[in-house]
């Protein structure tokens, strides 16, 4: 995400939710609340319409599935009470003794909040209970002895191993609550965590670690409390998987996300801090082998990263030549962070620009704040969001570059710092107008995973058909980012059409229209810069490309 003041406009801070358990991106705290009222009052129709024909289970499970965030609506929750009362009818003529106790304790507990409620004429909201944090209990021994087995670079590295007193498979995940219509668990997003994340415990089980570790993943993007006890595996599986690719490419070129990846891993269990490190030294006597001083640019200086602290408020610092890393971290930690940071600097300036260019003056700040909640606290940005860039600007000048981060987000390395410090590789680089929206967020996601980016893919056909999204004239002359509810459709076909037409000549083809385009204006850069006449002719090729195949990213 991205902020930007120049001296004449301060534009508004982009908070780029990349949240990798999350579809949309929200822009604000009032887009989030947009969207809750929205799903209510669906789910209250679609309640409404399944409870008039008779379909009382059906109206049940989806009106329990929004009941966390019906803010006291009294409509929503007689609705709810007289389906329940009709399920129970259904579940006693079929004589399901179980079902009907637990229905009709749930409708004991609707009955209750409802009669309490009523004395003082009022609802009240329902709150989500609070889960303890994630925690991983199994001793390093275990897993650390499983994976230490590990050759010199010019071998194969041995795949990791599970000792026979690895962490036992944990079966569902105990609910308190399971019976209160009120909980958290008590929603559609949650109960389909569970069945992946059950299906991810059976794979893991099974050493099917590269199936179970994308299980995880995507138990964890549908409902991050489901996930503390599984942990530990789900690093497991995504260290396996960095072994795996650096034996199947022995000889090749490293690829920097196995530093990121492995880091990743590390910070998700400490327990595995021994062989992660032994990792990494691995690939460091690769790169020496190579002579790769900079898995990002081979033959490029070695980073040199200054660290001095504590200072006030108990901060330390990790210094290069282009970045100051203000953190609290162990130093080993804040080095890689610093590295990592001018290895995508220098990324992000060769895809689109064919040059890095000169040190950065200033030099750009990043905060590492510990946790989602303390970054939301000292920046104002919503917890939900992974992290996001504040830039001044006047004309081509940089007057000022800050990224801010929390280092408890699990894609910080792999996905948020390449966004964040994409947008400041592009400050500047485009002439005396700042990047458009709709350009800054597509290139800057095209650096993340492929994984991430087609998140945003696969959401274009459903904005199709809500016909929410934009002609290509309208989006590529946005200089902002549209009205909240749009969000999530101009994300998508942000990247879409960025990476449509890195793909038709290249990034820094792209990168020359844009400067073109933001001097001479858009269509008639098209012409010169694709052969493209109109924007009428791009919006139809794109939209026959995208939708005719939908390849874009996988490959």
């Amino acid at each position: 995400m991205l902020v930007m003041n120049t001296s004449k406009l301060m534009l508004t801070a982009c908070i780029s939710v990349a949240l990798f358990f999350a579809q949309l991106l929200l822009a604000a705290d009032t887009d989030a609340k947009f969207q809750k009222i929205l799903a209510v009052q669906k789910a209250l129709l679609e309640g409404q319409d399944h409870f008039k024909k008779g379909n009382y289970q059906a109206a049940v499970f989806i009106l329990e599935a929004q009941i966390a965030s019906i803010d006291g609506n009294k409509e929503y929750l007689q609705l709810l009470h007289n389906a329940y009362q009709g399920h129970i009818r259904d579940l006693q003529a079929k004589g399901l003794t179980e079902e009907i106790s637990k229905y009709e304790k749930r409708l004991q507990i609707l009955d209750s909040g409802i009669t309490q409620s009523a004395k003082s004429g009022t609802v009240a909201p329902v709150s989500t209970p609070a889960v303890p944090p994630a925690s991983v209990t199994a001793p390093a021994s275990v897993i650390a002895s499983a994976l230490s087995k590990f050759v010199a670079p010019t071998k194969v590295v041995e795949q990791p191993k599970i000792a026979q007193d690895a962490p036992k498979v944990r079966g569902k995940i105990e609910d308190a609550n399971e019976d209160n219509p009120f909980s958290f668990t008590n929603t559609q997003r949650y109960h389909d965590a569970r069945l992946r994340l059950d299906q991810a415990e059976k794979e893991f089980a099974g050493k099917n670690f590269r199936l179970a570790s994308k299980l995880y993943e995507e138990s964890y993007r549908l409902e991050p409390k489901v996930m503390p006890q599984s942990v530990e595996r789900w690093a497991y599986c995504r260290l396996y998987s960095v072994v795996e690719a650096m034996n199947q490419k022995q000889n090749a070129k490293l690829d920097p996300q196995w530093e990121n990846e492995i880091r990743v891993s590390l910070s998700m269990a400490p327990q595995l801090q021994s062989f992660g490190n032994t990792l990494l030294a691995n690939i460091d006597q690769r790169k020496q082998e190579i002579g790769a001083t900079n898995p990002l640019q081979p033959g490029a200086t070695v980073v040199e990263v200054k660290h001095t602290g504590p200072y006030q408020g108990n901060w330390y610092l990790a210094e290069t030549k282009n970045f100051r890393v203000w953190h609290h971290l162990n130093q080993a930690d804040a080095t890689q962070v610093a590295k990592s940071s001018e290895a995508c600097r220098v990324e992000a300036a060769m895809k689109w620009f064919g040059a890095v260019g000169n040190d950065w003056t200033p030099i750009c700040e990043i905060y590492l704040h510990p946790t989602a909640q303390e970054y939301s606290k000292s920046t104002g940005a919503p917890v939900a969001s992974p992290g996001h860039t504040t830039l001044k600007t006047e004309g081509v000048r940089v007057l000022s570059r800050r990224i801010d981060l929390h280092t408890d987000e699990a894609n910080m390395m792999t996905g948020v710092l390449p966004h964040e410090t994409t947008h400041v590789v592009l400050a500047g680089r485009m002439g005396d107008q700042p990047v458009p929206r709709w350009a800054d967020e597509g290139m800057a996601v095209l650096s993340e995973p492929k994984n991430r980016i087609q998140k945003h893919l696969d959401n274009l056909p459903k904005h199709a058909r809500e016909n929410t999204l934009f002609h290509v004239s309208r989006l590529m002359q946005m200089a902002d980012y549209p009205e909240p509810k749009l969000v999530g459709p101009f994300y998508a076909q942000s990247v879409s059409l960025v990476d449509y037409l890195t793909r038709l000549k290249g990034p820094q083809a792209f990168g020359e229209f844009m400067k073109d385009g933001l001097k001479n204006g858009y269509e008639s850069a098209l012409s010169r810069h694709y052969g493209i006449q109109s924007y009428n002719d791009l919006n139809q090729s794109w939209w026959n490309t995208c939708f005719s195949n939908n390849t874009a990213a996988k490959n």
